[in-house]
């Protein structure tokens, strides 16, 4: 309550009383199944069939069913889908395709590794190219190799300019190629760097470093570019005498050089700071030694080295802040050494492997979905029933996940290159009895976009993909056009891009498939292939919910009431809440009702929403906390069989 302490004018907003009830998205599908790439078991959203390319990769072989899927998907009206790849993550059976960039020395300090695991990986070619054996920094090419004649041709697919090996740079190529690549990644491995230190820095004393690869770097006249606070490079020259011990080649006291480098900096700007302050020491740790340069300035100074001398014969090295030094004083930063890529040719990545999605796998990735409510439909591309009636471990994993969630429905595949010709048949392949699942008979013949009469005339013309993504597409497309209570089959549910049908379904066949919740696709005089059934497959067990847009329509209503009376939670349990609640869901039923969602003539035949004491509620209900309501619908059911009675009137 406001506290009123002055005589005057009080301005207060209050609330209006009115919660709205939304109706909830009812066509969002998600396609569970083992695309060629993309992240292992993370639900990505994709709205259209170029997202799923560039998530998951274009249609890669006839037997890819993911791509398949989501092209018929898309091309029949399907919207919003998230799309699941499931596979083995075991590290034996599944990895990414990767390039080590080797040097001379044993170390490889930079990994190029495919964006996510799998064969299609082992495809990728990657380039890198410098516009100068001695400059700083280098592109880098991803592409895939194409047969042009007797010539292998590299195609550009991606191309990354200006990246460096400074951590501090802004083209700091790990970070820049990580963040925006579809294709790969690069990793620094950090243990390589590590053991290149180690065997690189100086230790105290006369000590010949000739073999490794930090005396390598510089072992005569050096010349170095420093950057101080980002003022700019400038180039400092170390000579043969400062670095090594006079008649020897022997490495001068790491002192002695930290001296020279101080010296040679502090010359380029004798009365300007940070140069003339600048200082370059040399510790000895437990294991090795290090330079420390330091600038003078504030917490914003910084130091970064660059090697000026690049071998363009091997991969020479990059001198720049070490990761560790961030805890360090302000301005202070170890010198360590760096791999620099050398320019290459296209080289493959290799290694990539990805291994069959078993029943965990399917349980994983579902458990995943759980937390994305708005799924309403789910499609399993690749996965069929058992011609034996034995079932399909990943079928049975998504129907009790549905069973359990209770927001969504599973479309059921048949096993392909069967014949479903009489209830016997369909006795057979023993199909589960549940109200959240559907099927839908025979597979769907489409043109096969790898057929060419002239370079792979052995290709088939065209190709069988399961009716499931084609089923869900409709239902999305219905639900768009004529709400979720609209029945997805008639001659509306014209299929596009379809070639074929696998069988040819009769009026005696779906005389047999029909009572069983067999949902028939046919062709028909002037449609074409049409959806011609709207049965789940609890038509023996649950006769109530014998029809998909029944049950669709209640898990609509269902999840809309839920999510639009949240905010009764912990209101005070009295009869103002309770006419808030009828009123609120009242005007949404009501709105279904004018919209053509149930039965009736009037709203009071078409539905009730009931909520007070002494009618949905008993005190004892109330002081458990409990406040309820009845919601009831009356349902519009297809009209499955349209019955035209003629009768001869006689001459009266």
């Amino acid at each position: 309550m406001a506290a009123y302490l002055h005589p005057g004018v009080y301005l207060e907003e209050l609330a209006g009383g009115a919660s709205p009830v939304d109706a909830v998205a009812t066509s969002v599908t998600a396609l569970i199944g083992e695309p060629a790439r993309g992240t292992i078991g993370e639900p990505a959203l994709v709205h259209s069939l170029e997202d799923y390319e560039a998530g998951f990769g274009p249609l890669a072989s006839a037997g890819d069913a993911m791509g398949l899927a989501a092209r018929a998907f898309y091309q029949n009206g399907g919207k919003d889908a998230y799309v699941v790849r499931v596979a083995d993550p075991s590290a034996a059976n599944t990895r990414a395709a990767t390039l080590d960039l080797d040097g001379e020395a044993a170390a490889r300090p930079l990994t190029i590794v495919a964006s996510s695991e799998g064969a299609w990986g082992n495809d990728l070619y990657v380039r890198i190219r410098k516009p100068a054996a001695t400059d700083q920094s280098f592109a880098l090419d991803v592409g895939h190799v194409v047969k042009r004649g007797a010539l292998d041709v590299f195609i550009v697919d991606e191309a990354f300019a200006g990246l460096t090996m400074s951590d501090r740079d802004a083209s700091y190529a790990p970070v820049v190629v990580s963040s925006s690549s579809r294709l790969i990644r690069l990793q620094l491995n950090d243990a390589s760097v590590a053991a290149a230190l180690q065997a690189a820095t100086l230790t105290s004393g006369a000590v010949n470093k000739a073999n490794d690869t930090f005396s390598k770097a510089i072992t005569a006249d050096k010349a170095l570019a420093i950057n101080l606070d980002g003022l700019g490079a400038r180039t400092i020259a170390i000579s043969a005498a400062a670095l090594h011990l006079a008649g020897t080649s022997n490495l001068q006291d790491g002192q002695a050089i930290a001296a020279a480098i101080q010296a040679a900096v502090r010359a380029l700007a004798p009365t300007q700071d940070p140069y003339k302050s600048f200082t370059a020491t040399y510790s000895v740790g437990t294991d090795a030694g290090s330079f420390v340069l330091t600038s003078p300035r504030s917490s914003a100074a910084s130091v970064v080295v660059l090697d000026a001398g690049i071998d363009p014969a091997s991969l020479a090295k990059l001198l720049a802040l070490d990761p560790a030094s961030a805890s360090a004083s302000p301005g202070t930063a170890k010198l360590v050494p760096r791999a620099f890529p050398i320019a290459t040719e296209a080289a493959p990545l290799s290694g990539g492997k990805a291994g069959p999605a078993g029943q965990a796998d399917y349980r994983a990735a579902l458990a995943k979905l759980e937390k994305v409510r708005d799924v309403s439909i789910l499609v399993l591309p690749g996965v069929a029933l058992a011609a034996d009636g034995s079932g399909h471990p990943a079928i049975a994993e998504a129907l009790a996940h549905c069973n359990k969630v209770g927001n969504r429905m599973l479309i059921v595949d048949p096993p392909p290159a069967t014949a479903l010709t009489t209830a016997a048949g369909v006795d057979a392949l023993q199909l589960p009895t549940s109200n959240y699942a559907a099927l839908y008979y025979p597979w769907v013949k489409v043109a096969n976009p790898f057929y060419n009469a002239d370079s792979n005339a052995t290709a088939t013309r065209t190709l069988t993909v399961a009716p499931s993504p084609f089923a869900a597409a409709m239902w999305s497309r219905t639900d768009g056009r004529r709400g979720v209570w609209k029945a997805p089959a008639g001659v509306e549910a014209q299929l596009l891009g379809v070639a074929g049908l696998e069988f040819e379904v009769g009026d005696g066949e779906q005389d047999q498939l029909n009572p069983l919740g067999v949902n028939c696709l046919r062709k028909l005089p002037s449609f074409g292939a049409v959806i011609w059934g709207a049965r789940t497959l609890a038509t023996r067990a649950d006769p109530p919910w014998r029809y998909v847009p029944v049950r669709r329509t209640a898990i609509m209503i269902e999840q809309s009431i839920y999510n639009g009376i949240q905010w009764a939670v912990f209101e005070p349990n009295d009869h103002r809440l309770w006419s808030s609640l009828r009123v609120n869901v009242g005007a949404f039923m009501d709105n279904l009702f004018r919209a053509g969602a149930f039965q009736g003539d009037k709203a009071s035949d078409a539905y009730f929403v009931r909520c007070g004491l002494g009618d949905t509620m008993a005190q004892d209900d109330i002081d458990r906390g409990q406040v309820i309501v009845v919601v009831g619908f009356a349902p519009v059911k297809p009209a499955e069989f349209v019955i035209v009675r003629i009768q001869q009137k006689t001459q009266q």
